[in-house]
């Protein structure tokens, strides 16, 4: 497996990533063109591919903000036939090593099955479940916020490294006041 960081919605690898993209996020989940373009633009985002070289094909992809004490994944798929695998695992895991810091990313609320099993994967590669009221703002002005469920690596996060990261999160990542 092989990494690739995609640094313009040009470069080759861009349309694979976008198929995966648009399967694996409900669209109001998804930035669009504008906002990809603009994401690229700040050194402090990255959208790193991960290839099967032999296969010629895009396994999965992490983006993810890096700040300055703690890493953000904004998004994080894999192809739906690598997925239960391992590969998503490995993917992450490999993510948490490189980055200094805590790595924090988000999920919907438990409700049914599919969402406990989303959240004992990412528990299983060592994130905590923390207990903050949070709202994702809309990535487009059609839709809702939503609320979604914050986890952390090393533990749960307190009240100011919460609110270091909502700030983050709307300032920075979506360009929304607060």
């Amino acid at each position: 497996m092989e990494t690739v960081r995609l640094i313009t919605t040009e470069a080759p690898l861009y349309e694979a990533f976008r198929e995966i993209y648009d399967i694996s996020f409900p669209v109001f989940e998804q930035r669009t063109e504008a906002q990809q373009t603009d994401a690229f633009s700040d050194n402090r985002y990255h959208l790193d591919c991960y290839i099967d070289k032999d296969a010629d094909r895009l396994l999965g992809f992490i983006a993810y903000w890096r700040f300055d004490r703690y890493s953000y994944v904004e998004h994080f798929a894999i192809h739906p036939d690598g997925r239960g695998k391992g590969l998503g695992g490995q993917i992450l895991r490999k993510l948490i090593e490189q980055e200094s810091g805590r790595v924090l990313l988000e999920i919907d609320p438990v409700t049914d099955d599919i969402s406990a099993a989303r959240l004992r994967f990412y528990q299983s590669c060592g994130f905590a479940e923390n207990r903050y009221p949070h709202v994702h703002p809309a990535y487009r002005n059609e839709y809702q916020d939503h609320a979604l469920v914050v986890l952390s690596t090393e533990g749960e996060i307190n009240k100011q490294e919460y609110d270091v990261f909502a700030s983050d999160l709307n300032t920075v990542v979506m360009k929304k006041g607060m």
